[in-house]
């Protein structure tokens, strides 16, 4: 007698879920999982200071909402920021009450998100394929270079980033469930996580996950079937319990905050494409492209040479199944537009990240043996330039373009091309633990390939990152002086306690690092308070003209004035034609500050 068996369809999973119990190897490969995501992202939370642009932003509004017990009206230097919702500036003055105001308490958040994002892959891998396709994709989520340093940035794309997993995963289950009472909970959760992340980011919150869902009823009988379940009245009011409330309160305190925000937000991402004065705020597409290619190693070179040589394979564009077809909705939804829609940021990118290492999971367990090999070989050159760079660097190299770090700006180019010597051969170490980890492990790979074990060869490509990621988080520790203010903070806390006035000659944006460290609010000078402050400031007299300045050198309190090196000269023959007090005191960076007091 024989026993007939035969590979059930993710349908057929779907619609007759296993009743067995998931065996121990299940439970102990997602508590490995969290724990490393934990280890590598909660444990190093404290690390470096805080970065100017969003860190600033978000870690000082919630640092000043703490200091005046307003709970709903973010600000930055006393500017109400009402860009974005409030859910991430409520996490961080959480953490704040629980570990007091600091770098580990406003990067907590983000690390926790990055955290239940690794378990939420987990837990899509699990229901599409099997746990060892969600172990494999958490880690080589984890392994991203881009999520060792794009999601350790107090911003909100790494809290929206989780909450689309979520959306995603409770669509799964809801998809899945044949009773009607279950499968309207799962749904519900659908809703709450797309409300959650439209309290973090904005109505892209619930555009994303709303149109994967329509993309995949389109194409598949079965989810039109069942997600039309996602329509009852009840999921769209609680949506609107949890999203509106606060935009009404904006609103009703600042009459002009709904047509700032179509303005500046919605219409600012299409504005870039015909308008030259906004193209500082996008990359060229094929930098986009590029600098994914960089947040995506070791996994972008380890798949190249199977996605290009046997891509039929790898691809199947004849049998797309249910569970290809989720994962390429879900990519294609947030980068397509993002690389033709204009405003290429690429962190905007993050809430696909996840949905890139489930898929990447699956191309790995595709390509054919030889070009596995030849992925991890390249990942093995990768860390011989490596070693080259760290034995021959002996100055400041040259940069030639936009590397994307922090915003992508050209204040970020600047800092890092006026970096000394010393700074970049501080980071030789680092650069040196990453070339003998890559080399290392792409030789551990090649064994493990060769020997027809891909999940333990994708453990080892996925271990070549964390010595690699570690010494890219020490790194932008050691050179946070260049896009950091936290140094002249400390610098001028003590000298402004009897009194004085901080002076920052630049935009916002650039000075935000302030806002967490400094003591005290600071003024700018030579800046637009219209474009600093559009929808009015709550601190009257904070921008001043280069005339208000010298009146204040002048006087016998002390004034500290914070700018670029190379305006030194320019405000050193404004001040010295009128007096002959100047000093110039201590400098970070980029950045020199200039007194009337030593």
């Amino acid at each position: 007698m024989t026993a007939d068996a035969r590979t059930l369809s993710l349908e057929e999973t779907l619609l007759e879920p296993p009743a067995l119990p998931p065996p121990p190897t299940r439970h102990a490969l997602l508590v490995i999982l969290i724990a490393l995501a934990a280890l590598l992202h909660i444990v190093t939370i404290g690390t470096g200071d805080l970065y100017s642009e969003t860190e600033g932003q978000y870690a000082g509004a919630a640092r000043e909402m703490v200091a005046s017990h307003n709970w709903l009206l973010p600000t930055n230097n006393g500017i109400p920021r009402l860009q974005k919702p409030p859910l991430l500036y409520w996490l961080i003055i959480a953490s704040y009450k629980i570990l007091g105001v600091n770098e580990a308490a406003a990067r907590l958040p983000v690390a926790l998100a990055v955290v239940a994002t690794v378990a939420l892959i987990f837990l899509i891998g699990e229901k599409l394929s099997d746990y060892w396709r969600g172990f494999v994709a958490g880690l080589m989520f984890i392994s991203f270079c881009g999520t060792f340093l794009l999601a350790r940035i107090v911003m909100p794309e790494t809290l929206v980033t989780a909450f689309m997993a979520g959306a995603m995963f409770c669509g799964i289950c809801g998809y899945e469930r044949r009773r009607h009472r279950r499968r309207r909970l799962w749904f519900s959760g659908v809703w709450i996580f797309a409300a959650l992340a439209c309290l973090t980011k904005g109505l892209l919150g619930m555009v994303y996950p709303a149109v994967v869902f329509v993309l995949l009823s389109i194409f598949y009988r079965e989810a039109r079937i069942r997600f039309r379940a996602l329509l009852r009245w009840e999921y769209v009011l609680i949506f609107l319990l949890i999203v509106a409330p606060w935009h009404i309160w904006a609103e009703w305190h600042f009459p002009h905050y709904f047509r700032f925000l179509v303005r500046s937000e919605w219409l600012g991402h299409l504005r870039g494409l015909t308008d030259e004065t906004h193209d500082f705020l996008g990359m060229p597409a094929y930098q986009f492209v590029v600098l994914h290619a960089a947040w995506w190693f070791p996994w972008s070179m380890a798949l190249l040479p199977g996605i290009i040589l046997a891509w039929r394979r790898v691809l199947r564009p004849s049998e797309i199944s249910f569970a290809d077809g989720l994962l390429f909705c879900w990519m294609g939804v947030i980068f397509v537009p993002l690389l033709f829609l204009g405003q290429r940021q690429d962190y905007y990118s993050m809430s696909m990240w996840s949905a890139f290492a489930l898929w990447a999971a699956v191309a790995w367990g595709r390509i054919p043996q030889g070009l596995r090999a030849a992925g991890a070989i390249a990942v093995g050159l990768v860390g011989l330039v490596a070693a080259a760079e760290a034995l021959f660097v002996a100055a400041a190299p040259t940069l030639n373009g936009n590397w994307g770090i922090m915003d992508a700006r050209w204040t970020a180019w600047k800092a890092l091309h006026d970096m000394p010597a010393s700074a970049w051969l501080a980071l030789r170490p680092m650069l040196a633990i990453t070339a003998v980890s890559f080399v290392f492990s792409s030789v551990v790979a090649l064994y493990f390939v060769f020997k027809a074990r891909e999940k333990l060869a994708a453990v080892a490509l996925a271990v070549s990152m964390i010595p690699a990621g570690l010494s890219m988080v020490v790194g932008v520790a050691r050179i946070a002086p260049y896009f950091s203010l936290a140094d002249v903070a400390r610098y001028l806390n003590p000298k402004l306690e009897t009194g004085g006035h901080a002076i920052f000659e630049g935009p916002l944006d650039d000075s935000s690092s302030l806002i967490f460290y400094l003591n005290r609010k600071f003024l700018f000078v030579n800046q637009n308070p219209r474009k600093e402050a559009p929808l009015g400031t709550l601190s009257a007299g904070i921008f001043l003209k280069e005339q208000d300045v010298l009146e204040k050198w002048g006087q016998s309190k002390a004034v500290y004035l914070i700018v670029e090196q190379s305006r030194a000269d320019y405000w050193k023959k404004q001040v010295t034609s009128r007096f002959h007090v100047y000093h110039q005191v201590t400098g970070s960076g980029t950045y020199v500050v200039l007194s009337n007091q030593l």
